[in-house]
C-alpha cells in the first residue's frame, strides 16, 4: 500500500514566477505532496486583504515543468483560500507562503505583509500557516524586482533547504495546537552554527512609514531598519543581524504564541 505524502499547499506575495517560491518548491521535493496557489503577478503590502467581489480568473501555467494554479488579480490570502476550499484534494498539513524577496520583520510590516498575510488566512481556517521571507542584498532584491529569471533561483537554494527542514520537523513534531501562524525570517548569511532562534518583532517606533516630498508619499519600507543606531537585543531585526534565523510564533488571531519550552528544533 502507498503511503500518502503529507499535502503542503504553497502561495506567496510576489507571484507564480517568483525564484524564491520556485525554490521552496524545489527543496520539498520527494517527502511532501505540493499544491501551488499563486498571484499572477506582484501583489505585495496587501496583508490579509480578500478580494470583494470579484469576480477572480483561475488558470493553469506551467512552471518548472510542474503545473501551477494561477490566480489572476487575486491576492495571496485569496490564493490560500481558494487553494484550501476549491483545490487541494484534502487539509494541508501546511500553508506556506514565500520565500519572500526581503524579510518580513517588525510589527509593522508583519500586519502589511502579503506573504505573511496568505499564511494568516490558514491559520484563520485551522491550517497551519508558515510565512517565509529572506533578508536579500538589497542589490539582489532590485535585480529580481526587476524581473524573475531562473538563474534567481540559486539565490534561494540555502533559504529553500531551511524552509524544508523546518517543514519536516513541523510535521514530525507538530506544535501545540493554539499555535496556527509562524513567522519565519532568514538572513543572507547565516551564522555557523545554523540556529532557529524565538523572537519578539521588533516594534515600529520611528514614526511615518512615509516620506513626503510636497503632495507625494513614498513608503520608507524596511529603509527605516538600515538607519537606526540601535536595534534591540531579542527582536527579529536583531536576531536577523547576527546571521541567526529568526521566528514568531502566533495563535490564528495574529496574537503572539509566548512559551518558553515551545520552540523548533532542526
Amino acid at each position: 500500500m502507498t503511503q500518502t505524502r503529507p499535502l503542503v499547499l504553497l502561495t506567496n506575495d510576489d507571484g507564480y514566477t517568483s525564484p524564491g517560491l520556485r525554490a521552496a518548491w524545489r527543496a520539498l521535493g520527494d517527502d511532501f505532496e505540493t499544491v501551488v496557489v499563486a498571484p499572477e503577478r506582484q501583489r505585495s503590502w496587501t496583508g490579509k486583504a480578500i478580494s470583494n467581489p470579484g469576480p477572480l480568473k483561475l488558470k493553469q501555467a506551467i512552471v518548472d515543468g510542474k503545473e501551477v494554479n494561477v490566480l489572476c488579480d487575486g491576492l495571496p490570502a485569496d490564493c490560500t483560500n481558494i487553494g484550501l476550499f476549491h483545490i487541494c484534494p484534502r487539509k494541508p498539513v501546511l500553508v506556506i507562503s514565500g520565500i519572500n524577496i526581503g524579510p518580513n520583520f517588525t510589527s509593522s510590516l508583519a500586519l502589511s505583509s502579503g506573504t505573511i498575510g496568505g499564511a494568516l488566512e490558514a491559520a484563520e481556517n485551522d491550517v497551519l500557516g508558515l510565512a517565509v521571507s529572506f533578508d536579500l542584498d538589497m542589490n539582489v532584491y532590485h535585480e529580481i524586482e526587476a524581473g524573475h529569471e531562473e538563474r534567481q533561483v540559486q539565490f534561494f537554494e540555502d533559504a529553500a533547504a531551511i524552509v524544508a527542514k523546518v517543514a519536516r520537523r513541523l510535521v514530525a513534531s507538530p506544535l501545540p495546537d493554539r499555535v496556527k501562524l509562524i513567522n519565519l525570517i532568514i538572513p543572507q548569511q547565516l551564522a555557523e552554527p545554523l540556529r532557529l532562534v524565538p523572537c519578539e518583532p521588533l516594534a515600529y517606533e520611528y514614526g511615518s512609514v512615509f516620506v513626503r516630498d510636497d503632495d507625494k508619499f513614498r513608503n520608507r519600507s524596511v529603509g527605516f531598519v538600515e538607519s537606526l543606531a540601535e536595534v534591540k537585543p531579542l527582536t527579529d531585526v536583531w536576531a536577523v543581524r547576527q546571521g541567526w534565523v529568526a521566528y514568531t510564533l502566533y495563535t490564528g488571531r495574529l496574537e503572539q504564541y509566548s512559551n518558553p519550552e515551545t520552540r523548533i528544533e532542526l
